[in-house]
């Protein structure tokens, strides 16, 4: 009884470190001012992989482990309660991204039982690697989300310094994360034609 409640303490005081989330803010605007949490775009993510996981699987004709993707999109940011969001357009703050972002995960995962350690470490270290096609889709609509977030809301890119706030820009940012799949790249395509014929980049 000792064990499982020193387990079940474990658990608790993990989910009141991931709760931070919530509180743990992104570089991209919402309508009302703020600034959008990285427990609402995790949501998004995951919603996002949920609906195109079919498609994806019938045009690349592949079995899809969708609770495993789906795993990986509630996951894959929570080392920035550490760290903090990265600008996707900031290369020199991208350089050493990874590496501080996997000390966070080892210490935000080393508070959970062994078992849960292990299992959510490998399978964020999946996630970043790209390697399976899970990861591919997660990695690839973490990129998507805020482009579909800034347009569907009308914001643009008005916070994002004026060089990387073009469309030609963007293109060099996400079209590399979803050449994979037709799908995600048409996603991409049509949601920034739609950004273009509202104005929303900067010229």
């Amino acid at each position: 009884m000792i064990e499982k409640s020193t387990d079940i303490s474990k658990i608790l005081y993990f989910l009141g470190t991931a709760r931070q989330m919530e509180t743990t803010y992104r570089f991209t605007p919402k309508p009302n001012g703020s600034f959008e949490s990285d427990a609402e775009h995790s949501w998004s993510v995951a919603l996002i992989c949920m609906l195109v996981a079919t498609r994806i699987e019938e045009e690349l004709e592949v079995k899809i482990d969708q609770l495993k993707m789906l795993r990986m999109a509630i996951v894959h940011d929570l080392a920035e309660i550490v760290t903090g969001d990265t600008k996707t357009w900031d290369d020199a703050a991208r350089i050493d991204k990874e590496e501080k972002e996997r000390t966070a995960m080892n210490d935000l995962f080393d508070k959970l039982p062994n078992d849960l350690t292990e299992d959510l470490l490998n399978l964020w270290e999946e996630c970043e690697k790209r390697e399976s096609i899970e990861a591919m889709i997660v990695k690839s609509v973490d990129r998507l989300d805020p482009v579909i977030h800034r347009t569907v809301f009308n914001l643009g890119w008005d916070n994002v310094e004026d060089e990387h706030a073009t469309s030609v820009a963007l293109d060099s940012r996400q079209l590399p994360r979803h050449s994979f799949s037709k799908i995600l790249t048409s996603i991409y395509t049509q949601v920034r034609d739609e950004a273009i014929s509202k104005h929303l980049f900067k010229k």
